[in-house]
């Protein structure tokens, strides 16, 4: 008996440090899209949103994601931060990074308002490819942070 109520104390305290742990490291990625919606401007329409989640730590790092443009639409690609204070960049090429020949930066984000709002419109259909620079973490501290990606688009007979 005594036994069995050691083993539920146990399980109880192990739950609450892992959901304690996990409510305090993940992305609030619906509040953030929430929030920078009203960056999207008529004539486009939100349609959804992707979220990368990076993992400051003592070491630098390249991420690349890959984004596809469909033909028939004209997108606007909306990133928020979920304010980390590190200062990440953001690059976006016509070719992944392991293509080394013909590859074209289209856009980096210190073309955007500030570090924590970027926007980007793709020039055509096809595959894109984000790559973010994930500094090392300011306090030496292993901690994580996000970037929401919104997608909105428009028809472009409709401008």
């Amino acid at each position: 008996m005594v036994k069995n109520i050691l083993y539920k104390t146990i399980f109880v305290l192990v739950a609450l440090l892992c959901f304690n742990f996990t409510s305090f490291s993940q992305c609030k990625a619906k509040q953030i899209s929430k929030n920078c919606r009203e960056n999207i401007k008529k004539p486009f329409k939100y349609d959804s949103y992707a979220v990368n989640e990076f993992t400051f730590d003592t070491k630098a790092k390249e991420v690349e994601v890959q984004f596809t443009a469909f033909q028939g639409q004209k997108y606007k690609i909306v990133f928020c931060s979920s304010g980390f204070d590190e200062n990440l960049t953001m690059n976006v090429f016509d070719k992944s990074k392991r293509i080394k020949t013909n590859r074209h930066k289209l856009y980096d984000s210190s073309q955007g308002i500030d570090s924590d709002f970027w926007t980007f419109e793709p020039p055509k259909s096809g595959n894109y490819f984000i790559v973010y620079n994930v500094p090392p973490s300011l306090d030496g501290k292993t901690k994580t942070g996000c970037v929401v990606m919104l997608i909105s688009y428009t028809e472009p007979d409709s401008e």
